[in-house]
């Protein structure tokens, strides 16, 4: 056993279970360590619809500026 957390209520730690058995072995490798800095990396969303890679309205603006100055 290398990891265990208590929970008040069997329904948490039936979902807290199911949730881990989903993840990645580096992120349940971090878990185990208590390596919780990595665990915050490991668990942000790198999928390209994410609103972070989503531009700004001022670069959406200056794209079209871009782009009428072309015609």
């Amino acid at each position: 056993l290398i990891f265990h957390q208590e929970f008040n209520d069997i329904e948490q730690a039936i979902y807290f279970e199911k949730k881990i058995k989903k993840w990645s072995a580096q992120k349940k490798r971090a878990l185990a360590y208590d390596d919780f800095d990595m665990l915050q990396i490991l668990s942000e969303c790198r999928n390209m619809t994410h609103s972070k890679y989503k531009p700004t309205a001022e670069e959406i603006s200056s794209t079209l500026n871009q782009i009428n100055n072309l015609n």
